[in-house]
């Protein structure tokens, strides 16, 4: 191996190895018209010009490879913050130019007439590469690589790429057969980001030589007994017939086997190896992985792989014309309850190991087994995927399509078609090993005059139909999400026809206090695949975003409000449950609060219809941009709103909820509630459900007792009744086992009034915190419960670490005491603290144990009997916190 050593103030490895990454620091410059012919080559030796590939010339600013344009140009200045304020604006423009994007390369005597190849993983939207000035070619979409063949020489050379300008696209409000490429639409304007240009290198460059992949693809199938499986390696390479392919398979149960095979005469190879007893692959509680080894000459490619059997199918009950919305993963029922999720940056290339992390740590912490890869975003990256594979998170992966509020079917354009054909091409295979990987789909609210388009009624979701049963026959396929026939969860469209709310969306709004129970109890669908509430950003994002001349009124009066999240500014809905005159942090908890209560009782009302609604998935996980209001789970920055530990109880294996019919009383001579209780593996008879009115104190206004039968899927189990009580109150619910253990303890809070307005009045109570091994615990110490507690990051915004801890927000009763975990990160002392509507922040001390990352609500699981000794993801037994 040769030497490392650097050149320049740019970093530039000079290296004598096969494969030179050439990632880092790079230069960029804008180019107008063809202005860009005159930056791409090496100038004369003796040439003192601004085109010398110095990253002190002027003209020239560095940009991080993989990153994007916008963000490179607001570090050096030349925008503003183009995620606060106004920002945005300022970076619109830059879709219009050319960018030239170029570095140094220093090779050693070792490279002198190699034959090498340059390749590119992702470019945004496409471009021209040049070496030493010669053009050696281009690509057009950011879903393709190129591999650029050349001989190199020993020596440094400049290696430059001229990006191309965004291509014109279409909004979200639009005409979906206006769009011409398949690419991420939300970058040109959609309700949670304002148009905000992606450009630049997305994805790793390098420099290789020897014998070479051309191209490999994995694939595992295991047979449905779980006793075999097979995984098939094919190789394309560069090497000379006759040379041999290796596969190493490392099952990491203590065996290893190979395969080795020749290339034939068009650099091909194809390499079987059979497992016996295979260890398998779970959702949740047991994503085991093999590590694979495949060698071509002095190359290596390494993939992790997973084992698992899956098989889709019709829910119980579902009408004969629904489509497969229930998913067996290795013979067991594993519902599909999870999230949506959006790209994690609109500017696609700024996205980090570290953010996907995170994000997905607080995934997994919050129940979720199921991500829908939304199309009006990415077909997400190879990282991803691994870190999912790793999490036993299970992918819906959408391709890049979306409606468009005006015209929302694709066009039928041969050209387009072919498009999106050549990408699916490529991205099916490369994808294809990833265990998390389950379902495909055509796009996101494709639609037509009858309602959601199915695979027939489009040219392009046919074509994408055949690539993906051609490449990708073990995984399923829905044309679109929803999928119909009804796209509506409306409470008119479910009286209309119950029966056709098989695959259904919305809403994504806070419907009131009596219609958001109603709505909720309606439901028939068999897959709530997108719907929200919507809630303003946490105090520490929002003041980073909103100039405090700008803050108030927080309304869509306010223009800034307006382009912050105007959709989901529901600022004077707030004031009209809650009263007017409302401070911004009262604004905030009673907005905050209004999204735990909506998606708890939306979320709870579906997963009482298990088995036969197998699908139940919010909207929407993360921003991509950072709002003043949206519907998203956690912010930008990282730091979770309340609602997403609303998941963490609405998945739990093992619930009691409440079904009530409003929130707030008022003008009803009593209040009553049922319960419902649901177990997975299933609880033999024994045990009672105590249920309880209380105020606020904890005091009990009304009780009643059931003992308790065979509990498994969803039913009522009990009912009480009471005089209403005055202003706030409890449902209080506590399931015991039948050796008085406690499996769940429900808390709801409601009011007798016919507002909310006294949510803004509650007496005070105190919290304390003690650090723990994963977190905190947490004890009222006060006289009344402590309503909206939680977690609150008080850091600086230029602190830029990515920390996450996750509450249960269940109501907290005087002298209760809860954990807090923490998901993500170690926070320091006093940058996080732990409050309440009616509780003062207490500054939380360091973990006694920090970890970088922990899953609270992870699932500890048996094996089915006679199938296989790991994990089942469907027969969870978790109790209450």
């Amino acid at each position: 191996m040769g030497v490392v050593r650097t050149i320049g103030r740019a970093g530039l490895p000079l290296q004598g190895i096969d494969e030179l990454p050439l990632e880092g620091t790079w230069q960029l410059r804008e180019s107008i018209g063809e202005t860009w012919r005159w930056y791409v080559a090496a100038p004369p030796p003796d040439a003192l010009n601004s085109v010398a590939p110095d990253s002190g010339a002027p003209g020239w600013s560095p940009i991080r490879v993989p990153g994007s344009v916008v963000d490179a140009l607001a570090g050096t200045g030349a925008i503003s913050d183009p995620r606060r304020g106004w920002g945005s604006r300022s970076a619109e423009w830059t879709g219009a130019r050319s960018w030239v994007l170029r570095r140094l390369v220093g090779l050693d005597e070792s490279w002198r007439d190699a034959d090498a190849v340059l390749e590119f993983d992702g470019i945004d939207p496409g471009g021209r590469v040049f070496w030493d000035g010669e053009e050696l070619g281009r690509v057009d979409g950011l879903y393709r690589p190129l591999r650029l063949p050349l001989r190199v020489t020993p020596g440094t050379h400049v290696l430059a790429v001229v990006v191309d300008p965004v291509p014109a696209g279409v909004p979200q409000v639009g005409r979906t057969d206006a769009v011409r490429r398949h690419a991420p639409r939300l970058g040109y304007g959609w309700d949670f980001c304002p148009p905000f240009p992606h450009q630049g290198i997305w994805r790793p460059v390098r420099l290789r030589r020897g014998a070479r992949f051309a191209s490999l693809e994995v694939a595992s199938a295991t047979t449905a007994e779980l006793a075999r499986a097979t995984v098939t390696v094919r190789v394309g390479t560069e090497a000379a017939s006759g040379c041999e392919v290796t596969a190493r398979l490392d099952l990491g149960d203590g065996r290893e086997l190979h395969a080795t095979g020749p290339i034939d005469a068009d650099g091909a190879a194809t390499l079987t190896i059979e497992v016996a007893h295979p260890p398998l692959w779970w959702p949740v509680g047991g994503a085991h992985l093999a590590e694979l080894r495949v060698q071509v000459g002095s190359h290596e490619e390494v993939r992790r792989i997973g084992f698992r059997h899956l098989a889709w199918e019709r829910t119980p009950g579902s009408p004969v014309n629904a489509l497969p919305y229930g998913l067996r993963v290795n013979g067991v029922p594993v519902p599909l309850t999870g999230v949506n999720w959006a790209p994690a940056d609109a500017q696609f290339g700024e996205v980090t190991r570290e953010r996907l992390a995170h994000l997905l740590d607080l995934a997994q912490a919050s129940g979720a087994r199921m991500l829908r890869v939304w199309g009006g975003g990415l077909v997400e990256t190879p990282e991803f995927f691994e870190a999912c594979d790793e999490r036993g998170l299970l992918v819906w992966q959408e391709f890049s399509q979306s409606s468009s509020g005006i015209q929302s079917a694709p066009s039928d354009d041969p050209d387009v078609v072919a498009g999106f054909v050549a990408d699916a091409r490529l991205l099916v295979p490369a994808r294809r090993h990833h265990p998390s990987l389950v379902l495909w789909g055509g796009g996101n609210e494709l639609q037509g005059a009858q309602g959601p388009l199915g695979t027939d009624d489009s040219a392009v979701l046919r074509a994408l139909a055949d690539v993906v049963h051609e490449l990708d026959p073990e995984r399923g396929w829905l044309p679109t999400s929803p999928s119909g026939p009804e796209f509506h969860h409306r409470i008119d469209v479910i009286t209309r026809d119950p029966e056709a709310q098989h695959d259904v969306h919305g809403p994504w709004e806070y419907q009131g206090t009596e219609a958001q129970h109603t709505l909720a109890a309606a439901g028939t669908a068999l897959a709530h695949t997108e719907f929200g509430v919507e809630g303003m950003a946490n105090r520490r994002l929002f003041e980073h975003l909103v100039p405090r001349e700008a803050r108030e009124p927080a309304d869509r009066t306010n223009p800034l409000m307006r382009h912050l999240g105007e959709w989901w500014n529901n600022a004077a809905q707030v004031e009209q449950l809650f009263g007017e005159g409302m401070a911004l942090d009262e604004l905030r908890r009673a907005s905050q609060w209004l999204q735990v209560s909506g998606l708890a009782i939306a979320l709870e009302a579906d997963r009482r219809r298990w088995p036969r609604t197998s699908m139940v998935l919010p909207w929407q996980l993360a921003e991509s941009y950072p709002n003043a209001w949206g519907t998203a789970l956690v912010g930008f920055d990282g730091e979770p709103k309340p609602a997403l530990g609303v998941l963490a109880r609405a998945f739990a294996g093992e619930r009691v909820t409440f079904v009530t019919e409003r929130t707030a009383w008022g003008g009803h001579a009593s209040v009553s509630a049922s319960a419902w209780l649901w177990s997975r593996p299933g609880r033999p008879t024994g045990g009672r459900l105590e249920l309880s009115v209380l105020d606020l104190t904890g005091r009990e206004l009304a009780a009643t007792s059931v003992a308790l039968d065979a509990v498994e899927n969803p039913g009522a189990r009990g009912e009480l009744s009471a005089p209403t009580p005055d202003g706030p109150f409890l449902w209080r619910a506590r399931w015991l086992a039948a050796d008085g253990a406690t499996v769940d303890d429900e808390t709801v809070l409601q009011t007798g009034d016919a507002d909310l307005a006294a949510l803004r009045h509650l007496p005070r109570t105190a919290l304390a915190a003690e650090a723990t091994e994963s977190g905190w615990r947490i004890r009222n110490t006060g006289p009344v419960a402590a309503v909206a507690w939680g977690p609150r990051d008080v850091r600086t915004p230029d602190d830029a670490r990515l920390i996450a801890a996750l509450a249960d927000p269940r109501p907290l009763l005087p002298n209760e005491v809860r954990d807090l975990p923490l998901v993500s990160g170690s926070p320091r002392e006093g940058e996080l603290v732990v409050d309440a509507w009616n509780a003062d922040p207490v500054p939380l001390p360091p973990p006694t144990e920090v970890v970088e990352t922990t899953n609270p609500t992870e699932v500890v699981e048996e094996p089915p009997k006679a199938a296989s000794r790991n994990p089942d993801p469907a027969s969870e037994n978790r109790g209450a916190s």
